[in-house]
């Protein structure tokens, strides 16, 4: 009878630890931004020697909303923290997190954040 109880009780002192929002490991040491848009939260997570960015949605929505409403909300509450727009076809992710690389090339007040830094496609 132990043994059966022993897997889940593993499984029930891991699952807060998975509704903890935090970033990827790459961003352990970036400061984030919360910003709200269209009734949801995100937090944009950013780091000054990195041109990526990692947007987190951090309220709950029960039925879950559209994926292309929410990663164009995610999208936008990063530009509006970087002053940076997302660099096309880098942006991707679902509607909790999604991650992609900036382009600082134009706009006022821009960072000089550092070209090459971000790997958003490790799978390439």
């Amino acid at each position: 009878m132990k043994l059966r109880l022993m897997p889940l009780s593993a499984l029930a002192l891991m699952l807060p630890a998975c509704m903890v929002d935090s970033p990827a490991l790459g961003y352990s040491r970036a400061a984030f931004s919360t910003v709200e848009l269209g009734g949801n939260s995100y937090r944009v997570y950013t780091e000054e020697t990195r041109n990526c960015v990692e947007v987190h949605r951090v309220n709950f929505v029960f039925p879950p909303p559209s994926r292309l409403e929410i990663l164009m909300q995610m999208e936008a509450a990063a530009k509006q923290v970087t002053q940076c727009n997302v660099k096309k076809g880098t942006f991707i992710g679902d509607q909790a997190m999604s991650k992609g690389q900036l382009d600082c090339s134009e706009g006022p007040g821009a960072k000089d954040w550092v070209p090459g830094t971000c790997n958003t496609m490790p799978w390439r």
